[in-house]
């Protein structure tokens, strides 16, 4: 077996499993101790693992991909979705993005509303498209299997012939200093997000409040550019001042 190939099949028993053990790695890939130490060693030297005592754990969590994502918090996830719906003004031009509470969002859209709707995500435009008076624009590009959205340059052009009423963006988190950022491997989702907001009148980001103080790796926006931030619950005077007064 390559190194490559063993380095690999290590980093996917990490995820899997949250930590790796060298004597249990080197018996199931045949190799010595020493052999597996250096290739923990390697990814450490990468900044995609850390070495501990006898093994090895991610240097950061793992995001989750979006069949992941789909049974967790749906609590939280509703009562976003559903708050984000009462502000959608029938007969307009909206966006929206991918994601689970995005997802969920299409699918309580009342039956007899009348919108365009533009998104990049096939599982929301299988929900819009069970609405019967809403015109589906679905957007080109290159397909993330692992969110289920299009993206890329293709994706950002096609955006940039439209100007949005209003936009709904999906968050993987939000903090008052830092903005609306997104995670690896997701970084390119971070561009079709950022280009929705630059041609939306109105930018509102469904967000639950676990999601509030969270930072990623790469911005979207700033809490500035959000019209709204759309929560699950309330939230503390503190807090909602810190995001200067956005969160519903």
């Amino acid at each position: 077996m390559l190194k490559e190939e063993r380095q690999q099949k290590i980093l996917d028993k990490l995820y899997a499993g949250g930590q790796v053990y060298v004597d249990l790695l080197s018996r199931q890939f045949g190799t010595s101790n020493a052999t597996i130490r250096r290739d923990l060693s390697e990814l450490e030297e990468q900044g995609i693992v850390r070495r501990v005592y006898g093994g090895a754990v991610p240097c950061k969590k793992i995001p989750f991909t979006f069949d992941e994502r789909v049974d967790r918090a749906k609590d939280e996830k509703f009562l976003v979705a559903k708050k984000a719906v009462e502000l959608v003004r029938p007969k307009s031009l909206i966006a929206v993005d991918g994601g689970t509470t995005n997802m969920l969002f299409a699918s309580l859209l009342p039956k007899s509303i009348e919108l365009r709707a533009v998104t990049n995500s096939f599982i929301t435009a299988e929900e819009l498209r069970k609405r019967p008076n809403i015109e589906v624009i679905f957007l080109g590009g290159t397909y993330n299997k692992a969110s289920q959205v299009t993206t890329g340059e293709t994706t950002c052009r096609e955006i940039s012939e439209f100007y949005f009423d209003q936009c709904f963006l999906g968050a993987y988190a939000a903090d008052f200093e830092i903005g609306i950022t997104v995670p690896s491997p997701y970084e390119d989702e971070a561009a079709v997000k950022q280009a929705f907001v630059a041609h939306s009148a109105e930018v509102n980001v469904m967000c639950a409040c676990s999601k509030l103080g969270q930072r990623a790796n790469y911005v979207v926006c700033s809490i500035e550019d959000a019209d709204r931030i759309i929560c699950d619950h309330p939230v503390a005077k503190k807090i909602r001042e810190a995001y200067g007064g956005r969160i519903v």
